[in-house]
């Protein structure tokens, strides 16, 4: 169950979809459509479990889903204690499309977003396909302030349209599965505190939780644009000797990008970090000692696997003159458990007067948390 406690604006509004109580009329939906629809610029769209988005968007939104990684019970688990309800609502195609600058989406599970708009907010969704410079006839498009933070496997793309600009970006704490952002257009901004990993060990590549496939198409484009890329774990481990771990991970057209303090397994082939201080290559041998569950995820979360171990390789003691750990769970915006939205939940609902309560009314009591 979500709640929402904000300050808004006179002017704005919150719409819920999916919600299981007694509908209001001018609040609650049925569909994503009919709250889009109604919604004003400035509006928040609360999407309860079991709910999908599909659509255009057109206004600034806040799009709101109650996360992922919810059910302790799931292969891999999720993380217990975070939600009363562990249910998602999914993403099936949302376009932020010209007039939707300011707007946010966080808190979903799968499906493409396409943006075409400034200053849009991908945060802490789970499994998303992110096409930029997004026009729907393939116009060139001119794009800035893309925020993409806090994901779990999340995929970023550069749409059709060549001659197209996508300026400061912001792509941080992050599980990446990958960026592909070509030569002939234009790109520039921070890329921080993320995460590739892929374990080519494991049968079943999307239970394991890194990259969904060992294909070229793991390569990290870059397209020659300015990017700062700093603190980040690259992870390729396809057996326990490097001469046979090959690097899923390779840099293309990174030659205008600086590269610091970032870190990777050893390799048969090993990254080029171009131009940058303080990178790091670390011995095969050190496979199981960089994050706490991997490359066996054991008994950990799907996500929660991924923090570091107390003397991994990537903490700021072994990467000399790095200002903070590396990886998702570090940097200025700490990945968090199961992209839980930056919203009070409810995680506990429980009655002292058990199932059976004498009389006509039950004491509830609700435990909430704040998800900052």
């Amino acid at each position: 169950m979500l709640i929402l406690v904000v300050e808004l604006n006179v002017a704005a509004k919150i719409r819920r979809v999916g919600f299981f109580g007694s509908p209001i009329s001018g609040t609650d939906y049925s569909t994503f459509d009919l709250a889009n629809t109604a919604a004003v610029s400035g509006d928040t769209i609360l999407m309860f479990p079991n709910t999908t988005i599909n659509g255009i968007v057109t206004k600034k939104l806040i799009l709101i889903g109650p996360g992922n990684w919810l059910d302790p019970n799931s292969t891999p688990k999720g993380n217990a204690n975070l939600q009363a309800f562990a249910g998602i609502a999914t993403i099936s195609s949302i376009f932020f499309d010209a007039g939707s600058a300011g707007s946010v989406i966080t808190g979903f599970y799968g499906g493409n977003i396409y943006v075409q708009d400034n200053n849009i907010t991908i945060e802490r969704n789970c499994e998303i396909l992110v096409y930029i410079t997004y026009h729907p006839s393939s116009a060139v498009v001119s794009m800035n302030n893309l925020q993409v933070l806090q994901n779990y496997r999340v995929n970023l793309q550069q749409y059709l349209n060549n001659g197209s600009s996508a300026t400061n970006m912001n792509i941080s704490n992050n599980l990446i599965t990958r960026i592909y952002t070509p030569p002939g257009n234009t790109y520039s901004g921070n890329i921080s505190n993320n995460v590739w990993a892929f374990d080519a060990t494991q049968s079943a590549n999307n239970l394991n939780g890194g990259a969904s496939t060992s294909s070229g198409n793991n390569n990290i484009e870059l397209g020659g644009g300015a990017y700062l890329l700093q603190n980040n774990i690259f992870v390729s481990y396809t057996n326990a000797s490097a001469p046979s771990s090959f690097n899923y991970f390779i840099f293309s057209n990174g030659g205008n990008s600086i590269f610091n303090y970032n870190l990777a397994l050893e390799s048969s082939v090993p990254i080029n970090w171009g131009t940058g201080v303080g990178n790091v290559i670390t011995p095969i041998t050190n496979a199981a000692n960089i994050f706490t569950a991997f490359p066996l995820i054991g008994t950990a979360s799907g996500d929660a696997r991924y923090q570091l171990t107390a003397s991994s390789p990537a903490k700021i003691a072994n990467r000399p003159g790095s200002t903070v750990d590396a990886g998702m769970f570090a940097g200025t915006s700490p990945y968090k458990l199961s992209t839980i939205p930056t919203i009070p939940t409810i995680y506990a609902l429980s009655s002292p007067q058990g199932n059976n309560p004498p009389g006509t009314t039950i004491q509830i009591n609700v435990s909430t948390r704040g998800n900052n």
